[in-house]
C-alpha cells in the first residue's frame, strides 16, 4: 500500500509538471528584441497540429522538437516536421546550439511610428472586428429571443467537457487552445472543476482553476481548504469489501479498477470500465456480477446510458449540491456559467444560471437537461467568443445553439 501511494504521489508531480503551462507572458517578456505580437484571429487560423506545436513553443519560449514531442505526446519526427513548416511560414526562427536544433518565435518586426489616438483606435477597430466575427447576428438562428447574461464564475465539468473523453487516464489532459483560454479566464473570473474522479487526478490537470470538487461533491478543495461530505465513515467498509470482491471475480484482461481517493489517501469510491477490453461479452458478464454484488452491500451504482463503465460510491454524488455549497465559499451569487456533458451533471445545469452541454460521439444529448449546446470541439472558440464579449454570455454566439431537448 505504501509503494502504490508513493507510486500515485509521484505520477501526480510528473502529471502536474507535463500539464502546466507556463504564464505566456512572463515567458516571452523579457526577450530582447520582443516577439512578434500576433492577434489571436491569426493564432486560430493556424491548422490545429501547427497551432498545437506553436503554443508549446510560446509556453516554453525556446525549445527542442524533443521538448515540444514530450509535452504535445506526438513523437519527435512529426513535431520536428510541423516546427520546420512554422519556421518555413514564418511564425518561428530556429538557431543551431551546439548539436540541439532551438525553435523560438519570430523577433519583432519594425513598425511605423503611430500617435496614442492612431494605436487606440486600431485597437478598437481589432476588438469590434473580433465581436462581428463571433457574434454573427443580433439575435440567435433558432429564432429565439436573445439573451445576454454578464457571468462571474466559470464552473465546468473535466472528463468530455474541457478534455477528451476516450482516452487512457494517465494520457487524459485539457488540450492545449482550451487551457490556453482557461488560464485567460482565470485572471477575470474564479473558475471551478467539477468531476467524478478524485482531487490527486484533476489538481494537476487544472492548475487554472480556483476550486475542485470531485467525485461528484464527496470532497471539495477551495484554495488549500478541503471539505468532506458527513455520513461516509460508517459505510467505507462495504467500499472495500466491493472493490476485494471486483478484483477477485474480474478476470478479463483489458478491464480497470479505477479507485477513488480522498485526500488521506483513502479509496472512497470505485469505477469499473471495461472499454479497452478485446472480450466484451465477457467483461460485460462479470462487470454485472461486481454490479449485483454493490448493491447488495447498499452502495450506490451510477450506470450511464450504453456506456462499458459503472461508478461505485457510498453515498449518491450530487454535483447541484457541490455548486451550490462551492459558490457559497466563493461568495458568488449570479452570473454562473456550468459546462457538462452527461446526466450526471443535470444537478449543477439547474444550479447555475446558464447551462451549456458539451456534445460529442457519446453525449446522451436528449437526457441533457441544459440550456444551451455546443460541440467539444468547439468549446475553446466558445470560451474565446466569452473573453472576447467582455466575459459576457450571449445567446448568438454561432458555436452554440439552444437545446430542443430541454427538460420543462
Amino acid at each position: 500500500m505504501g509503494k502504490r501511494s508513493m507510486f500515485d504521489r509521484i505520477l501526480r508531480e510528473m502529471q502536474e509538471i507535463r500539464f502546466r503551462l507556463d504564464d505566456i507572458e512572463n515567458s516571452i517578456s523579457s526577450w530582447n528584441p520582443p516577439p512578434l505580437e500576433i492577434s489571436e484571429s491569426e493564432l486560430f487560423s493556424l491548422p490545429d497540429h501547427l497551432r498545437k506545436a506553436y503554443l508549446t513553443v510560446v509556453s516554453k519560449g525556446e525549445c527542442t522538437a524533443t521538448e515540444v514531442s514530450d509535452l504535445t505526446g506526438r513523437c519527435r519526427a512529426i513535431e520536428s516536421n510541423y516546427l520546420n513548416q512554422l519556421v518555413r511560414a514564418g511564425w518561428l526562427a530556429k538557431r543551431r546550439n551546439s548539436k540541439a536544433v532551438l525553435f523560438r518565435l519570430v523577433s519583432g518586426k519594425p513598425m511605423k511610428e503611430k500617435t496614442l489616438v492612431d494605436m487606440e483606435e486600431c485597437k478598437r477597430k481589432s476588438v469590434k472586428s473580433d465581436k462581428e466575427s463571433l457574434m454573427g447576428q443580433n439575435s440567435p438562428a433558432d429564432g429565439s429571443a436573445l439573451r445576454t447574461v454578464n457571468l462571474k464564475c466559470l464552473s465546468s465539468d473535466y472528463d468530455g467537457t474541457i478534455s477528451p473523453l476516450d482516452v487512457p487516464r494517465s494520457e487524459s489532459h485539457v488540450p492545449l487552445e482550451t487551457g490556453v483560454m482557461l488560464r485567460q479566464i482565470s485572471r477575470f473570473w474564479p473558475i471551478s472543476i467539477f468531476t467524478m474522479k478524485d482531487l490527486g487526478f484533476v489538481i494537476p490537470r487544472t492548475p487554472f482553476a480556483h476550486a475542485w470538487s470531485a467525485m461528484g461533491g464527496l470532497e471539495t478543495q477551495i484554495g488549500k481548504r478541503v471539505l468532506k461530505r458527513e455520513c461516509l465513515e460508517s459505510i467505507l467498509p462495504n467500499i472495500s469489501h466491493a472493490i476485494d470482491y471486483a478484483r477477485s471475480h474480474i478476470t478479463v484482461a483489458g478491464v480497470e479498477i479505477e479507485e477513488k481517493q480522498d485526500s488521506e489517501g483513502r479509496t472512497i469510491a470505485f469505477c469499473v470500465d471495461w472499454r479497452r477490453t478485446k472480450d466484451p461479452e465477457a467483461a460485460k458478464c462479470q462487470a454485472e456480477d461486481v454490479a449485483n454484488y454493490c448493491e447488495a452491500l447498499k452502495l450506490r451504482l451510477l450506470r450511464y446510458e450504453n456506456s462499458p463503465f459503472y461508478d461505485v460510491y457510498p453515498v449518491a454524488p450530487d454535483k447541484g449540491r457541490a455548486l451550490r455549497e462551492t459558490l457559497e465559499e466563493l461568495s458568488v451569487k449570479s452570473g454562473v456559467l456550468y459546462l457538462g456533458d452527461s446526466e450526471m451533471d443535470n444537478p449543477a445545469f439547474r444550479a447555475s444560471s446558464i447551462s451549456v452541454g458539451v456534445l460529442h460521439g457519446e453525449t446522451p444529448l436528449r437526457l441533457l437537461d441544459c440550456d444551451y449546446l455546443v460541440k467539444f470541439e468547439d468549446v475553446p472558440r466558445f470560451l474565446k467568443a466569452l473573453l472576447v464579449n467582455d466575459l459576457t454570455f450571449r445567446s448568438d454566439f454561432p458555436m452554440i445553439r439552444t437545446n430542443p431537448n430541454r427538460e420543462r
